[in-house]
């Protein structure tokens, strides 16, 4: 097979798929990893990187609300049902959803871009100087013209997925990290700040762009044209909102979250900011690839005659999901300091905001397992045209969370890991009542093939827990000397490979059936040569 065939490949089984948005997550979260280090090595805990996150919220909130959390999950049900009738209905259905879409995003970031300065003004709580605040305004304007660029990118690959195209997709984003790499590099020097946000731009551009050829392949033809009677905008226009008020109150919790950061100390934004980019690298990596790649599976098979197999097809992609998390999640807790120091330790980045970035990845670290199982069992709705449920338990969790935060920050005084902690208590909460209405929504689970898989899990996860801080311990003690960062590394990959050792190890003892799907993604890599067991069900294949 050559390289056009291989990119250009429909991945049609739910673990095909996964693998790809797999790897090309991990891609991505290393780039984002090598751009908080590169950031943190030109800008330090200073005062214009804070700035700089701090201007980027309003934009990214606004992305997120209308595009990643409310019409890209709401777009593929609606587009793929379409699809299996009629393509060319499908096409002009979508056109006028894309239509709406950029009207919508136009008008807000219009808004914003006029109002940036007292906007940057509110949420910076007057810690940051004139000048400070100037820079922020332009900041702001900036990366809203990116978010204008993305959106587009963002339509582009739901349709894609529609198709099952998957590849392409998950690359996009990683070359939208490579712009903003170059920005960092090649434009801090002579613009300062500026420079990052240049490459945002550049990110956004680069990550529309290799995804126009292929969606060229999908004979997609877009029209510039909104029509109010087409039946699939109807439809969006009903299931949209309330996915908009959840994603909005979400995203507001984290602009709420920053500014409460602001108040403990400005290095407190970029303490709190790094250990939710490590926080968030093993649930994009899993849970939203996952996720990502259930929903046009779950889409078809919504049917009152298809409901067990919605059930299976949802259980496995759960517990299969849990099975790859929950060890990360185990060791981002337990090496939380040497992992924090590799990632993030640059000369600017000095010893105690080193252990005030791992104390909150810390607590973010037992929000894993509950954040990527809610993005499985959120698709689980969205695929049988329910968009209302998810907001009721958000909405009630995220006044919790907000309050629980407040609370800690403002009267106990507690540190930036506090929001972390606050995150986590309504992340499980969001998870619980997910189970409780979804099982009421599909006619119930069988109670013994949802918990016994996922108990057996987390035991061995504890078990592993046990044996890679032990080593840890012993290592750090006796053998090596973790000043040096080539020991620091050996300490890390030592202690890492013991733990996940004895997990595997107790996965076969308690015969966890989701350890087939370790071996088989081994075997899609071509690592191991031993026979694949076969899929659980043939949607996973």
């Amino acid at each position: 097979m050559n390289l056009t065939n291989f990119i250009t490949k429909t991945q049609n089984g739910i673990l095909s798929a996964a693998l790809v948005i797999s790897v090309a997550s991990g891609l991505n979260a290393i780039l984002g990893f090598l751009k908080g280090r590169l950031l943190a090595s030109y800008f330090g805990v200073s005062n214009d990187l804070a700035i700089f996150y701090t201007a980027d919220r309003i934009p990214s909130l606004i992305y997120s609300i209308l595009v990643v959390g409310a019409v890209s999950t709401v777009f593929i049900p609606v587009f793929t049902d379409i699809l299996k009738k009629d393509k060319e209905k499908a096409f002009k259905s979508a056109s006028s959803i894309i239509t709406a879409t950029i009207i919508g995003f136009s008008v807000f970031g219009i808004t914003v871009f006029i109002f940036a300065k007292p906007i940057i003004t509110f949420l910076t709580v007057n810690k940051f100087t004139a000048e400070e605040i100037n820079i922020g305004t332009n900041l702001m304007r900036i990366m809203i013209i990116s978010q204008v660029i993305l959106v587009i990118s963002s339509l582009t690959t739901s349709i894609l997925q529609s198709f099952k195209y998957f590849l392409i997709p998950a690359l996009a984003p990683i070359f939208y990290n490579i712009g903003m790499l170059l920005g960092i590099v090649f434009l801090s020097t002579k613009y300062g700040i500026y420079g990052p946000a240049y490459g945002v731009v550049i990110g956004s551009i680069l990550n529309l762009i290799i995804q126009l050829p292929l969606l060229k392949k999908t004979e997609f033809s877009f029209q510039f044209s909104l029509n109010f009677k087409d039946q699939s905008l109807k439809e969006m226009l009903i299931l949209v909102p309330p996915r908009i008020l959840s994603v909005s109150m979400s995203s507001i919790v984290g602009t709420i979250n920053n500014s409460l950061a602001i108040l403990i100390s400005a290095p407190s934004v970029i303490h709190l900011k790094f250990a939710t980019q490590l926080q968030t690298f093993p649930v994009a990596l899993f849970g939203l690839s996952m996720a990502s790649a259930l929903l046009p599976t779950l889409s078809k098979e919504t049917d009152p005659e298809d409901r067990e197999k919605f059930k299976q097809t949802l259980l496995t992609t759960l517990h299969q999901t849990m099975f790859l998390v929950l060890p990360i999640s185990v060791i981002l807790l337990i090496l939380r300091i040497p992992v924090v120091r590799i990632v993030y330790g640059v000369s600017n980045f000095p010893w105690e905001a080193t252990v005030k970035t791992a104390y909150a990845l810390a607590f973010f670290s037992l929000s894993i397992f509950a954040e990527s199982a809610n993005y499985i069992l959120s698709r689980a709705f969205y695929a049988l045209k329910d968009t209302k449920t998810p907001v009721i338990i958000n909405i009630a969790t995220i006044f919790i969370n907000v309050a629980l935060s407040i609370y800690f920050v403002t009267f106990l005084k507690l540190g930036v890991w506090s929001i972390a902690l606050a995150y986590t208590i309504t992340t499980i909460m969001d998870l619980i009542l997910y189970l409780i209405a979804l099982n009421k929504k599909i006619g119930g689970f069988d109670e013994e093939k949802l918990i016994k898989p996922f108990t057996k899990i987390a035991i061995s996860a504890i078990l592993m827990g046990v044996f890679l801080y032990l080593p840890l311990k012993l290592l750090d003690k006796y053998i090596f000397d973790t000043q040096y960062t080539m020991q620091l590394l050996l300490l890390t990959a030592v202690a890492g490979i013991s733990g996940l050792s004895v997990y595997l190890i107790f996965t076969k003892i308690f015969k966890v059936e989701e350890i087939d799907l370790f071996y088989k993604l081994l075997g899609k890599l071509k690592i191991i040569k031993t026979p694949i067991p076969e899929p659980i069900t043939e949607t996973l294949a």
